[in-house]
């Protein structure tokens, strides 16, 4: 052994790897509600453009909210808002959705707002 060598090193790496493994474990959970999100929003979108088609909302928010049903996004009827003026429709939709960590919980908070010209 070389003098003042004492393998620190390894605690470093420990340290290191440790660290990294939880940032994978963080990610592996929280990464699938963050695409959920971004599929939503085109979700919205989608009905968005075609709500000049359909003349009742009621029939635009049920099939929205079959679609966040399908797609298991706790998406309540009260948290979906469709407006309609003479020049445009905006869908706003919001919710929450917790993910558990193990050690704590982290809660996923969705807002998503679009807007589509009336023909």
């Amino acid at each position: 052994m070389r003098n003042g060598e004492r393998g620190s090193g390894r605690v470093g790496f420990v340290v290191t790897l440790v660290v990294f493994l939880v940032a994978i474990f963080a990610a592996i959970k929280i990464v699938p509600s963050r695409i959920d999100g971004y599929q939503f929003r085109e979700v919205l979108r989608e009905e968005a453009r075609n709500a000049a088609v359909y003349r009742n909302d009621g029939e635009v928010a049920e099939r929205i909210m079959d679609k966040a049903h399908a797609m298991n996004i706790p998406l309540e009827r009260s948290n979906l808002k469709i407006t309609r003026s003479q020049a445009e429709v905006v869908i706003t939709a919001t919710y929450q959705k917790p993910i558990d960590l193990k050690v704590t919980t982290y809660t996923y908070k969705f807002k998503g707002k679009h807007s589509a010209p009336l023909f």
